[in-house]
């Protein structure tokens, strides 16, 4: 739409065509005419969240993907004209739907079972970190009988050393009083990793505002994992349409991270489940030269998750379980971890 209109009494300026809709234009204009950017409808927060994976939440092992921290911000619906045009290419973003743009900055590690030994555990999975950047649009439908919300992000990182994954659990243990890792000597060499990630997730009312079901594919391509997955979760409580569930760290199933509270307090329990298919991942397959430890992927995996969300005002919490299945041929046992997202509306 075109928010150069200006009073009848001013020339236009050249090369401008005057509006098809004069009456919705002037409307807006009076309104907007000062701001340097095009607006969006109706959100003028962003959404801050912090979130952490670990096992000791859960089962209290200490292996495989044994910790994770990712910090997270969404913007509001403002947004400065070039990227508003930029994103009206995406095949997804229809006139009239919400966009937001998202970055993150976390950082992931994965260790066999037996971290006190310094040898190589080859029957279990190698070391590895991983520290990671992304960037994303959000897209949001304003459908209230099935709203859905897609999301694009590219994700950056390295793998390896660089990533830094040693020294933190290191410092963790020692501040904690747990075990030292001793193995990390073994884990992957630096290797950065590119990967290029889509979701799209539905929102569909089962009785008001009270029960639903929130439907998700997705899909990530690139160098540190390709993977496509689908799944599932009901949540029952209030204010279901505040979100899009709990904010989860890459790669498993998670939501947009932003909220928009439309009542002072909310909460809702969720349980939910995730297949997917893996063509590939770093963790387990090891650096792409082929000259780091690996171990025997299963192609098909999935995961269980079971949680609260709580929200007042301008904050949010989230407590999930996530119950996973085995992840290569090796594994003796499944996998739990216990995930803690706090947002924050700014």
């Amino acid at each position: 739409m075109d928010f150069t209109t200006k009073p009848a009494t001013t020339p236009l300026l050249p090369g401008k065509r005057p509006t098809q809709k004069p009456l919705r234009s002037v409307c807006l204009i009076s309104a907007l005419l000062a701001l340097p950017v095009i607006a969006q409808a109706g959100d003028s927060k962003g959404t801050f969240t912090l979130a952490l994976d670990n096992d000791l939440f859960a089962s209290g092992a200490d292996r495989h993907y044994t910790h994770g921290t990712e910090i997270a911000y969404v913007s509001d619906t403002y947004m400065p004209s070039w990227v508003d045009s930029a994103i009206n290419i995406l095949p997804f973003h229809q006139e009239g739907d919400e966009a937001r743009l998202s970055r993150s900055l976390g950082q992931q590690m994965y260790t066999p079972t037996d971290i006190e030994t310094t040898a190589l555990v080859t029957d279990d999975r190698p070391y590895a970190g991983w520290l990671y950047t992304s960037i994303g649009v959000l897209s949001e439908s304003k459908q209230e009988d099935h709203r859905h919300v897609d999301l694009l992000e590219l994700i950056v990182g390295t793998v390896g050393p660089d990533s830094g994954a040693a020294s933190t659990q290191k410092a963790i243990h020692k501040v904690i009083g747990s075990d030292e890792p001793m193995g990390w000597d073994n884990q992957l060499d630096d290797e950065v990793t590119a990967d290029l990630r889509y979701q799209r997730k539905w929102a569909l009312r089962l009785v008001d505002n009270y029960i639903d079901v929130l439907p998700f594919a997705s899909f990530t391509l690139g160098s540190s994992q390709r993977r496509v997955g689908t799944g599932f979760t009901v949540r029952l409580g209030s204010g279901l349409n505040t979100d899009y569930g709990p904010p989860l760290i890459h790669p498993k199933e998670g939501s947009a991270s932003y909220f928009k509270p439309n009542q002072s307090f909310y909460w809702y329990l969720f349980v939910g489940a995730q297949g997917e298919y893996v063509d590939y991942n770093i963790f387990l397959d090891g650096n792409r030269d082929g000259d780091s430890h690996s171990v025997e992927r299963e192609d098909w995996v999935g995961n269980v998750q079971a949680g609260a969300v709580l929200g007042a005002g301008n904050w949010r919490i989230s407590l999930t379980n996530l119950f996973l299945s085995r992840e290569f041929e090796t594994q003796e046992e499944s996998d739990e971890y216990g995930s803690i997202a706090i947002s924050y509306r700014f």
